[in-house]
């Protein structure tokens, strides 16, 4: 059996997928802090969702590094679709708000990029782990 960190990466949609999302959000905490727009209490209301999402897709990767795919524990395949649903729903919701807001094209078709391009690894990874159903 291939025991390479490699092979620890499967399914593959799943490390994407947490791949883009701490690429994505680790990247949002720098810009959360030094905006200097926002109040304090701004920006730990926008550091909730940056925590959650960098926190889940840590998790998700460091469990994937530390064991290979037959021998992960079954909650793994549920983490991964919360996750993924959970990135759903966010985006699901905060695009809207963003599209409708007073915001300049660019940041629209930015956060669109980044709304299609998270929703896109998190159906991906959804579909590459097994069903819980018998």
């Amino acid at each position: 059996m291939e025991t390479s960190w490699r092979s620890r990466l499967e399914p593959w949609p799943v490390a994407l997928f947490c791949a883009i999302t701490l690429f994505i959000w680790t990247n949002r905490i720098w810009l959360a802090w030094t905006n200097d727009e926002d109040t304090v209490a701004e920006k730990l209301v926008w550091s909730t969702p940056i925590t959650l999402f960098v926190i889940a897709a840590a998790v998700l990767a460091v469990t994937m590094l530390r064991t290979r795919a037959g021998e992960r524990p079954a909650a793994f395949a549920t983490g991964v679709k919360v996750f993924a649903a959970g990135t759903v729903a966010y985006w699901g919701i905060r695009f809207p708000m963003i599209a409708l807001a007073d915001h300049d094209v660019g940041f629209k078709v930015v956060h669109g990029v980044l709304a299609a391009v998270s929703v896109a690894a998190a159906v991906g990874a959804w579909r590459s782990v097994p069903s819980s159903r018998p």
